[in-house]
């Protein structure tokens, strides 16, 4: 096998496949990215076997052929490389030569034959939406995933795909992230199927975010397809009943609280400082008509209170609830207010961005005292 590739070509091609390098792994080739060479392009694949990335890249090809070289190597020596031009050449069947500028490495190789092939995908058509979008989806509900392994349907994202919507849900049970978003054409397809949360952060650090870039994703069996570009993500599915999510949704909450997000956000993170010996640390919510109080109290280090203004469209209510899930939600959100919501008693509360009614995010109070 002989091949060139730009530099930079083949180092976005490396860094979309090395995070599905296994580590760790009993089988040595699983250490390796596989490269194969034909058609004036390099193929790249990793896998873990829970998890795999494909990407191509242009290359102008010698010699077709293919091998496998150990991942971490092979990342670390491109990127070292400081020429325009990167060429690999067989030496023999275990050793290869990488060449870059004056600088000359030989590598030995893995078995090509041993590396684990990819599944063949149906023929099936693709659910496409904006990139954009999808990666807020994201953002905006992994981080209510549980990471408790003994419930391993809780350690991933539902996506639910149905007409012309595609729905997100998350839950670790103290807390649910919901969020919907239109797909670029209606389908007639109805379906449900749990993604490890591990799959989506890798997948949205690869999208581009440019404004007019789409995804593409499809369910296979027991595996779900991702395709942005030359990229491709394969990864198996979760296992398991994910809980019937609508029966969090709050039925009524006489407290609706708009506040300014950066500011409640911040009032937070202050309480948070006191707060932060409790397990789990908590803060205290005290709405009035136009104020939103936040106080915190740790007997060895102290007590805080801070309140920020705002507009209370229903009943007073005081609800207390972790810091960190507040924090993470507000984060999360990206719009300039917020609405707080607050149960009855030990109802469960929400939060909502101002103007959005496609996010919910619901948490459940602490009992204290």
């Amino acid at each position: 096998m002989e091949f060139t590739c730009r530099h930079q070509a083949l180092m976005q091609g490396l860094t979309a496949v090395e995070r599905a390098v296994a580590s760790n792994s009993p089988r040595p080739v699983l250490a390796g990215i596989y490269l194969e060479a034909k058609d004036n392009q390099l193929r790249m694949v990793a896998t873990d076997l829970e998890l795999s990335i494909e990407c191509y890249v242009p290359a102008v090809v010698i010699e077709p052929g293919k091998t496998v070289l150990d991942g971490k190597v092979l990342s670390q020596i491109v990127r070292k490389l400081d020429s325009e031009d990167v060429a690999y050449t067989s030496i023999d069947a275990a050793m290869g030569r990488i060449e870059g500028g004056k600088a000359r490495f030989s590598l030995h190789t893995l078995y090509a034959d041993e590396f684990p092939t990819l599944p063949e995908l149906p023929n099936e058509k693709f659910w496409r939406i904006s990139q954009n979008v999808f990666k807020r989806m994201v953002k905006q509900t992994i981080i209510a995933v549980s990471t408790d392994e003994a419930q391993p349907s809780l350690n991933g994202v539902l996506l639910e795909v149905e007409n012309d919507e595609l729905r997100m849900v998350a839950t670790d049970i103290n807390r649910l992230a919901f969020k919907r978003a239109k797909l670029a054409e209606p389908t007639e397809a109805l379906t449900k199927h749990i993604v490890p949360a591990r799959t989506l952060q890798e997948l949205t650090r690869l999208l581009s975010g440019e404004e007019d870039s789409e995804l593409e994703f499809m369910i296979a069996g027991t595996q779900v397809v991702f395709k942005s570009g030359s990229v491709t993500i394969i990864s198996r599915l979760i296992e398991g009943e994910f809980p019937e999510y609508r029966r969090a949704f709050p039925q009524t909450q006489p407290t609706r609280f708009r506040v300014n997000r950066t500011a409640f956000l911040a009032a937070v993170e202050r309480a948070s400082l006191i707060a932060r010996r409790s397990v789990p640390p908590v803060v205290k919510l005290v709405a009035t008509a136009d104020n939103l109080s936040v106080s915190s109290q740790e007997a060895q280090v102290g007590q805080v209170y801070d309140e920020v203004g705002g507009v209370n469209d229903g009943e007073p209510g005081e609800a207390t609830y972790q810091a960190f899930y507040i924090m993470e939600a507000l984060r999360a959100m990206d719009t300039e207010e917020v609405i707080m919501e607050i149960g009855e008693g030990l109802r469960q509360g929400s939060m909502r961005p101002v103007g959005e009614s496609d996010y919910l995010y619901v948490l459940m109070p602490v009992r204290v005292g």
